[in-house]
């Protein structure tokens, strides 16, 4: 049994979070984050084994957060599912611009730089965005009550996500919330009219 560790954890990958989210993973090295959170480099190899374990373990952390995220906005908005998704694809736009270096989304960023080197990222991303396709699923299939099939459902919730991972990108060149926003209440409204009762 290994030793228990001597430092917050979740502190530590909060800061090794912001780092590589920043700064990007090879922009960072382990000597920063030890120097963020005063954690000593020894003890940040001996609980990761390198910047690349420290880096999965944050990564890994945000990416369930990111799905998390996506989870309690679908399932816990009221009303018909076509507002569940205006409402999650507005929480998209309104995270973006609590940023205000519009740095995007660190899945995301990690896929396109990091994908073809660490494909550990890959395979978190793709869990990831299963997990919140499938909670997208969830939300609407209950109220579709059967009436839709499961391929045009499935479909529909990819479909969901990959325009709020759009939103995200397009913040991340710059466009005015204003617009993101109409793109998102265009997304939405787009849905089957029948979605708007349900």
């Amino acid at each position: 049994m290994g030793r228990p560790r001597q430092f917050d954890e979740s502190e530590l990958l909060d800061a090794a979070t912001e780092l590589f989210w920043a700064k990007g993973f090879d922009n960072t090295s382990v000597e920063d984050v030890s120097k963020l959170t005063g954690v000593g480099n020894g003890s940040i190899y001996a609980a990761y084994g390198s910047k690349r374990g420290l880096f999965l373990a944050a990564f890994e952390r945000y990416c369930d957060g990111r799905a998390r995220f996506v989870r309690e906005v679908i399932s816990g908005a009221p009303g018909s599912a076509r507002a569940a998704v205006r409402a999650l694809l507005r929480a998209i736009v309104a995270d973006c611009a609590s940023h205000p270096d519009r740095r995007g989304c660190l899945m995301l960023n990690s896929i396109a730089h990091l994908g073809a080197r660490v494909p550990e990222v890959i395979a978190l991303g793709a869990r990831t965005t299963e997990s919140m396709e499938n909670d997208v699923a969830q939300r609407l299939r209950a109220a579709a009550d059967g009436a839709i099939e499961e391929a045009e459902l499935s479909a529909l919730s990819a479909h969901i996500v990959l325009v709020a991972q759009g939103l995200i990108q397009s913040s991340r060149i710059g466009v005015p919330v204003e617009r993101l926003e109409r793109i998102a209440d265009i997304s939405s409204a787009a849905l089957p009219p029948a979605w708007a009762d349900r």
